[in-house]
């Protein structure tokens, strides 16, 4: 049943002090949640639009001015959303945080930023001091995905009405909001370049093996040898862990080989930058020496002269949808929106943009 406030009602208030009248006055009146009411004032487009004019109208009738901290507390969102970072040196988490922390201004939100180094016990700290930093809502780049602890406290994040939402690595033992890559089309699209090339002897350094990224980028690899009936040849693959030093030793010793890899597929730009610094010291060039492509745009090498093709991906956009996600859940009631429940996932197609470093002018 639905109780309605006839215009007698709205002119006692409007006939107090105007002071006296808060967010629960305006959201009875209204006939909406105290939270619709939060929304509308922090010009959320997850209201519709009758509503929104309803809830306005009210405003200027009961002549209302709405203090910030109280309707926050109000409402219990604080308009504070932590972004748990594994490598802040990384550029590809630079374009994502410009990302989210432009779609966030536009939402009325503010971002802390919280860098673990890609440390599990750090990460477990940051996700312990959720609730006395006040958080509305967190989005978390994983540091494993087969860490079950990792998975148990996000859940209880959850399960305490902080909304989570993963970017980029996903979670082995539960499911929760996230956006990521196509990363298997993309490594299989890039390896596929360099065989059609001539390459048959193409190296490659894997990400770490408790990331999904990772993971995915090597499965692309191996299919598309599959989809040339080759065999892959252990001698041009090694473990890495997405970070520079270790990229430039592997590829020290793999060169070092009685027949070296003639092509490279760099995991990731970390990798790649790796790479990169041993073939320069080497004065090997691309496109002529060796042939490499990197997955992700590394723009400081356009400054040196540096042509890598590479499977590029909107990261802006990642970081845009990432917030999205978690605003939509942060905002949500429950009965007021099909979008509340269910778990979205969002996966954003790659592109392979060459610039002539899969070219190759030896013999296999």
């Amino acid at each position: 049943m639905v109780k309605l406030f006839s215009g007698d009602g709205m002119e006692s208030l409007k006939g107090a002090a105007a002071m006296s009248v808060n967010i629960y006055d305006v959201a009875r009146c209204a006939q909406v949640s105290s939270a619709t009411v939060s929304r509308v004032l922090n010009g959320s487009p997850h209201v519709r639009e009758a509503t929104r004019k309803r809830v306005l109208q009210t405003i200027a009738e009961l002549d209302y001015t709405p203090n910030a901290i109280a309707r926050k507390l109000s409402t219990g969102n604080t308009g504070n959303i932590g972004f748990l970072i594994p490598d802040i040196e990384n550029p590809f988490f630079s374009q994502l945080l410009r990302g989210i922390t432009n779609a966030a201004d536009e939402s009325g939100y503010n971002i802390f930023l919280y860098g673990t180094d890609d440390n599990i016990e750090k990460e477990h700290r940051f996700f312990d001091s959720v609730k006395t930093e006040r958080l509305s809502g967190v989005l978390v780049i994983p540091v494993d995905a087969d860490n079950e602890e990792t998975c148990k406290r996000l859940l209880a994040l959850e399960d305490s009405g902080v909304p989570v939402v993963l970017i980029d690595r996903s979670l082995k033992h539960g499911r929760f909001d996230g956006v990521f890559t196509e990363d298997f089309r993309g490594a299989m699209d890039a390896v596929e370049c360099l065989l059609e090339e001539g390459h048959r002897r193409i190296a490659t350094i894997r990400g770490p093996e408790n990331s999904r990224p990772g993971n995915e980028r090597w499965l692309g690899y191996q299919a598309a040898f599959a989809k040339w009936n080759l065999k892959v040849d252990m001698r041009y693959v090694a473990q890495g862990d997405f970070h520079q030093e270790r990229a430039y030793a592997v590829m020290h010793q793999m060169m070092e080989q009685e027949s070296p890899p003639t092509a490279v597929f760099a995991s990731n730009n970390m990798t790649a930058l790796g790479c990169l610094r041993y073939f320069i010291e080497s004065g090997m060039k691309l496109g002529k020496d060796v042939s490499m492509i990197g997955f992700d745009e590394i723009e400081m090498l356009y400054y040196g002269g540096i042509f890598l093709s590479v499977v590029d991906r909107d990261v802006y956009r990642m970081g845009r949808n990432a917030i999205d996600l978690l605003t939509r859940r942060i905002e949500a009631e429950e009965g007021e929106s099909s979008e509340a429940s269910g778990r979205h996932e969002i996966f954003l197609p790659t592109k392979l943009i060459l610039r002539g470093s899969e070219k190759w002018r030896g013999e296999s």
